[in-house]
């Protein structure tokens, strides 16, 4: 024996590498072309709609509703909404809003929501008395 790999691996596991890898490939080629393209189609993501992705973030039936009815009223969920200097979902007066993404302006306005009243539904409630937030 002088020490080479065919010397130490009478199963020639070792032997060829790169053919190895190459069978693999093919079968993974070959599994793709014959997989229908639903196969898959339980298990893709669903895009949310922006109010689904609140709801997802709010996880609470009651304050999701109040949340609801506050954003309808301030932009009607329209992540382009502005009113002077008051911009999207929010209709609040940070420049930050008026380039966010509609996803970043529900994370915002939850944010300042639970800063000053704690809640949507308080949120809510105090725009009822003064027609804003």
């Amino acid at each position: 024996m002088n020490g080479t790999l065919r010397s130490q691996s009478p199963s020639r596991a070792h032997r060829d590498p790169l053919r190895r890898v190459g069978r693999g490939v093919l079968v993974a080629i070959g599994i793709t072309l014959f997989t229908p393209a639903y196969a898959d189609a339980p298990y893709r993501a669903k895009q949310l709609t922006i109010k689904e992705y609140a709801a997802v973030l709010v996880d609470d039936k009651t304050q999701m509703s109040c949340l609801s009815k506050l954003y309808g009223k301030e932009s009607a969920w329209n992540w382009k909404a502005n009113s002077g200097s008051h911009w999207g979902i929010p209709q609040g007066r940070s420049e930050y809003l008026r380039d966010a993404t509609a996803e970043e302006q529900v994370r915002w306005g939850l944010k300042y929501i639970d800063n000053r009243y704690g809640s949507p539904c308080k949120a809510w409630e105090f725009f009822q008395r003064n027609n804003y937030h």
